[in-house]
C-alpha cells in the first residue's frame, strides 16, 4: 500500500481550495454590487435627501454608494468564512457524531415549511407562492441549502465501514435518506434544490463502491418515471421551465415574452459580451433605465459576468470551479479514512454540481430551476451552506486519520 500523503500536503491541499473560492466570492461581490449601481428600482428604505444629523446623513450616503444588496453580500461572506473556520476546530470525525442528529432537525425544519401549507405558522414567510425560509425580523435561513451539508454529513456516516449496499436491497437505507427530503423540497416547492441531492447520492455510492449495474438499473427506473413525475408531480409553471429548453429556438414571440423571457434575454446578454465583456458596470444590461435580465444578481449571475468580462471572465469562472474540483479529489484519494473519504467527495459534487446546474441553465442546456452560483450569486444560505461544506473539506485536509488495516472500501465478497 503507498504512503499516505503527509500532514503538511494534505493541509496545502485543503487550504489551495481557499484560492478559487476566493476569487469567485470577489467576481460575485463585484457582479453584484455593477447590478447595483445602476438599479432602476430605488433601494428600500433609503431617501435622496440626507437627514438632519450629520452622522446619519454620512451613514446613508455610505450605504447609498456601496449599496444595501453589496453590503448584505459583504455580511453573508464574512460571517460564511466565520463558518468555514468554525468547521475546522473540531475534528470532522467528531463531527460525524451529530450527522444523524443534525439530518434529523433538518429534516424537521423542512416537514415545518411543509406543514405550513395547510397550517400557518409564525416564521415562514411566503415568497413568489414558495415556503423555503424561515424568517426573523431582517434574517432569513433556506433548511432546504443546509440539508445538502446534512445528507452529505449522514451518507458519509452511514456508508463509511458497511458492505450491505453492495447489494440491491442494501441500497434501499441511503436511497430512503435521500429520498425522504427531495419529496419535501418538491412541496416547498423547489425543484432545483431537490435535483442537488441526487448527485450527492449517487456519486458518494460509486465512490464507497456500490456495483455499477445496481447503480444503472435505479438511474434508470428513474428515468422511466420521468414522464409521470413531469405530468403529476410539477406544478405548471416548472413545466414550462423544462420546456423553455426545449423551446428556447422556437420563431413564437409570446413564448419568448413569456416562459422563455429569461432565457432568452440571458443568452442575449452573454452574447453581447463576446470575448472580452463590455467591461465592469457597463453594457446595456447594466446601463439601461429598465432591468433587462431578472435575477441578475442571483440565478442569472453568469450571464452578467459573461456581459462584463466575455468568454474570458466566463472560462476562469469554470476553471476555478475545475480547480476546487481538483483539489477535492486530492484530499479524497490522499486520505485513508472512508468516512473523510466519502466526506470530501460529497462536498465537491455538491457545490460543483449547483454550479453546472446554474451554468446550464443560464445558456440553456438545462431547465431554470431557480438554483444560485456557488459563492458567486447574492444570498446569505446558499454562501452559509458552502462555506461550512469547504470547512468539512479543509477538516478533512489537514487531519491525518489513523491507518485502517485494508484500503477503504476494499470488499471481500465475490462479484
Amino acid at each position: 500500500m503507498t504512503a499516505p500523503a503527509s500532514p503538511l500536503n494534505l493541509t496545502l491541499l485543503g487550504w489551495g481550495i481557499a484560492l478559487p473560492v476566493a476569487f469567485l466570492a470577489a467576481v460575485g461581490l463585484a457582479c453584484i454590487h455593477a447590478t447595483e449601481a445602476n438599479d432602476p428600482v430605488a433601494p428600500l428604505g433609503l431617501t435622496t435627501t440626507p437627514t438632519v444629523e450629520p452622522q446619519a446623513a454620512v451613514l446613508e450616503r455610505v450605504i447609498q454608494a456601496i449599496g444595501p444588496l453589496t453590503l448584505r453580500q459583504m455580511f453573508y461572506l464574512v460571517t460564511g468564512v466565520l463558518l468555514m473556520l468554525a468547521a475546522l476546530v473540531p475534528s470532522y470525525q467528531k463531527i460525524g457524531r451529530w450527522a444523524y442528529p443534525s439530518y434529523a432537525i433538518l429534516l424537521v425544519l423542512l416537514v415545518l415549511l411543509v406543514v405550513d401549507i395547510y397550517a400557518d405558522l409564525p416564521l415562514i414567510p411566503v415568497r413568489n407562492n414558495a415556503r423555503r425560509w424561515l424568517a426573523w425580523g431582517p434574517l432569513s435561513v433556506q433548511p432546504a441549502e443546509f440539508m445538502k451539508v446534512g445528507l452529505t454529513l449522514t451518507l458519509a456516516r452511514y456508508l463509511r465501514f458497511r458492505s450491505s449496499y453492495r447489494s440491491l436491497r442494501g441500497l434501499l437505507p441511503p436511497l430512503i435518506l435521500t429520498l425522504v427530503p427531495m419529496v419535501l423540497i418538491l412541496r416547498e416547492p423547489d425543484l432545483g434544490m431537490m435535483l442537488m441531492l441526487l448527485p450527492v447520492l449517487f456519486l458518494t455510492l460509486f465512490v464507497a463502491g456500490a456495483r455499477l449495474r445496481h447503480l444503472a438499473l435505479i438511474i434508470l427506473l428513474g428515468c422511466a418515471t420521468l414522464p409521470v413525475f413531469f405530468i403529476y408531480g410539477m406544478k405548471p409553471y416548472q413545466r414550462d421551465r423544462v420546456l423553455t429548453v426545449i423551446k428556447q429556438n422556437t420563431a413564437d414571440e409570446r413564448w419568448h415574452r413569456g416562459p422563455g423571457y429569461q432565457l432568452r434575454q440571458s443568452k442575449i446578454a452573454l452574447g453581447a459580451g463576446g470575448l472580452t465583456g463590455e467591461g465592469w458596470g457597463r453594457g446595456v444590461f447594466l446601463e439601461s433605465r429598465v432591468r433587462l435580465l431578472p435575477e441578475e444578481h442571483n440565478d442569472f449571475i453568469f450571464a452578467i459576468i459573461g456581459h462584463q468580462f466575455g468568454l474570458v471572465g466566463c472560462v476562469l469562472v469554470i476553471l476555478a470551479y475545475g480547480v476546487i474540483v481538483f483539489f477535492g479529489i486530492e484530499v479524497a484519494t490522499a486520505t485513508n479514512d472512508p468516512f473523510g473519504r466519502l466526506l470530501a467527495i460529497g462536498v465537491v459534487v455538491m457545490i460543483v454540481a449547483q454550479a453546472l446546474l446554474n451554468i446550464g441553465m443560464t445558456v440553456g442546456l438545462a431547465p431554470i430551476t431557480g438554483m444560485t452560483l456557488p459563492f458567486v450569486s447574492a444570498g446569505g444560505s446558499s454562501l452559509w451552506a458552502n462555506f461550512l461544506a469547504l470547512g468539512l473539506l479543509v477538516n478533512v485536509a489537514q487531519r491525518r486519520p489513523m491507518l485502517i488495516a485494508n484500503p477503504p472500501f476494499e470488499h471481500a465478497e465475490e462479484e
